[in-house]
């Protein structure tokens, strides 16, 4: 799994979700906008789409509710197969997609709106209004329980 990110990258994060997701590219640019040192927004919402895949596959196929050996061999088993691989390779997909994006606003929405399609595809049916704002929510407090 990719580093965590900080609550404050998180939040960052989501608001791009939200901001890619109503197109609104003002916003997009604006949270873009960063210091020397922060990590560009692209990688971030790259980082986090793969942090938010991995743990929604891992609840879904219930590992997240072993513990021990079952567990360990659990994982064991996950790793080899096709899921896992799949994953992997959309994952992959999305850092280099994160790599060629750097400043452009355009591509960063493009990205952010594929991973909030992403997450949509594994917890809902659709990306009806409802079910979008029910993710946003969902995503926000979770955030927030980590500050």
């Amino acid at each position: 799994m990719p580093p965590e990110l900080t609550p404050d990258q998180v939040l960052r994060v989501i608001a791009a979700l939200e901001a890619a997701w109503a197109d609104n590219d003002d916003a997009l640019a604006t949270l873009m906008r960063g210091g020397p040192s922060e990590t560009p927004l692209a990688a971030l919402v790259a980082q986090y789409g793969a942090s938010r895949v991995q743990t929604t596959i891992l609840v879904i196929t219930g590992i997240t509710k072993l513990n021990g050996a079952a567990l360990d061999e659990a994982m064991a088993q996950f790793r080899q197969g096709l899921v896992a691989h799949m994953t992997s390779v959309a994952l992959s997909g999305m850092s280099g997609w994160a790599a060629t994006a750097a400043e452009d606003v355009r591509a960063t929405g493009d990205l952010a709106r594929h991973v909030l399609r992403t997450l949509l595809s594994l917890v809902a049916d659709g990306d009806d209004p409802e079910s979008v704002r029910a993710l946003f929510a969902h995503l926000r407090a979770d955030a927030v329980a980590r500050l």
